[in-house]
């Protein structure tokens, strides 16, 4: 049989072992579950190394051979240690722990020259690994599992150089580069997998702590604002009869008004964050009167103003997939119409109608008021949470940035145009698409 110059491969092992085994040192700082693996690194690491200058030192040779076997049996002992650890009640003292691994140990040492018995214990390992990679479904336990196998593949190889058959040299030669592959390349997993696992505690910890101040925040402004009220109420009562009573009211009903807003800004935040963060479940609901209760809310927050909103709506029933929000957008929607407009009489029209676009069909609403109209260069930015400031749309940002955040939950779109067209001035139409439930 022909000889196979082995040393330049030998020393391409090498350096990938060496890699290798410096990259799961790393990972193993972390995940503390595959820190016994790191000695099977470690081990065919020194083996290859060994094997790669034995020509300089003939008895580095079967210290290189001793190190090969020793990687088979620390990746046991690995497979067992984290087997035991996960199936198995740990060990609660010192001593049980060393009596453990001190039996496998003891195991291994006494079969350490029969191939065969290695062979049994590797596929006995693999089964067990197979567990284990079922119960904690990592992607690091996939590619053990592989590495375990190859390590099979390694010690069937040595069995068949025993018997000297045919071929058996080049499928050592084989399995050696499947094992010594599989565990450089699960060294790489294991720490892209640390990584991921650790940016997304990350995750969760500034989650849990943006949504404790979130709603920490959220409460304490609401006491603030409710104290506020309170205190408007009991001035209100105390002045009563009072010769300023009438000046002193108006007073108190700006007080209120802005207590409001600021209720109403506390919401927005709060529903934007879960909006963010939260998974948000639809179902089939009749919106008209979501609509309906948001005019209601309306009038009853300007009683001071004159109002007028007509709705033209040709259908009796009106079912989108949508959830509670849906009134947050229509309550939106329709008090930006009255804060922005600074005519004695406001007047909304509301129609509703169907529309295709894009082969599906939606409800088309169509908020056309007589108010202060928005710019051309505004159009777009007042859906967004951040924009130049302006006096003359100042304060919907954070309304119509909810509005279009949930529109787009539901599939659906929202823009504003001109009443007039060319004519910001003379109003705005805000304009909603909706899916047609069917």
């Amino acid at each position: 049989m022909p000889s196979i110059d082995l040393t330049y491969l030998e020393l391409v092992l090498t350096v990938i072992t060496i890699i290798g085994t410096i990259n799961f040192l790393f990972v193993t700082l972390k995940r503390r579950d595959l820190k016994f693996w790191l000695f099977t690194y470690i081990a065919l690491t020194l083996g290859y190394t060994f094997n790669s200058i034995r020509f300089y030192l003939g008895a580095f040779e079967i210290v290189s051979y001793i190190l090969f076997g020793l990687t088979i049996i620390l990746a046991n002992v690995a497979v067992f240690v984290e087997y035991y650890e996960t199936f198995i009640k740990k060990p609660k003292t010192a001593s049980s722990k060393i009596e453990f691994f001190g039996m496998l140990l003891s195991i291994d040492l006494v079969y350490i020259g029969l191939v065969h018995f290695l062979i049994l214990l590797l596929i006995i390992s693999f089964s067990m690994l197979l567990r284990i990679t079922f119960k904690k479904r990592t992607l690091t336990h996939v590619f053990l599992s592989f590495a375990e196998l190859g390590a099979l593949f390694t010690a069937v190889g040595n069995l068949l150089i025993l018997f000297n058959l045919e071929g058996a040299q080049e499928i050592n030669i084989g399995a050696d580069i499947f094992f010594v592959t599989i565990l450089f390349v699960t060294g790489i997993v294991a720490y892209l997998e640390e990584r991921l696992t650790e940016s997304e505690r990350r995750y969760k910890e500034f989650y849990n702590r943006e949504s404790f101040y979130k709603d920490l925040v959220a409460h304490d402004i609401n006491n603030v604002l409710q104290s506020i009220e309170s205190s408007a109420e009991l001035r209100s009562i105390y002045l009563k009869g009072n010769e300023k009573e009438e000046e002193y009211q108006e007073f108190t009903e700006i007080v209120k008004e802005q207590v409001k807003r600021g209720a109403k800004l506390v919401s927005n935040v709060r529903v934007l964050s879960d909006l963010d963060y939260e998974e948000i479940s639809l179902e089939p609901k009749e919106i008209s009167q979501s609509l309906k209760k948001a005019i209601d809310y309306l009038k009853k927050s300007f009683p001071e103003r004159k109002i007028d909103i007509q709705i033209e709506n040709p259908f009796n029933s009106i079912t989108v997939l949508t959830n509670e929000l849906i009134i947050d957008v229509f309550d939106n929607i329709v008090t930006n119409a009255v804060k922005h407009n600074q005519k004695s009489q406001i007047e909304i029209l509301i129609k509703i109608s169907k529309e295709e676009k894009d082969d599906k069909f939606y409800y088309k609403f169509e908020f056309i008021d007589n108010g202060d109209g928005v710019p051309d260069y505004m159009k777009d930015k007042i859906f967004q949470r951040i924009y130049g400031k302006s006096k003359t749309i100042g304060g919907m940002g954070l309304g119509l940035s909810l509005v279009k955040k949930i529109i787009t939950l539901y599939n659906g779109n929202i823009w504003v145009e001109d009443k007039v067209k060319g004519d910001s001035e003379q109003g705005s139409k805000f304009i909603i698409l909706l899916p047609i439930y069917t």
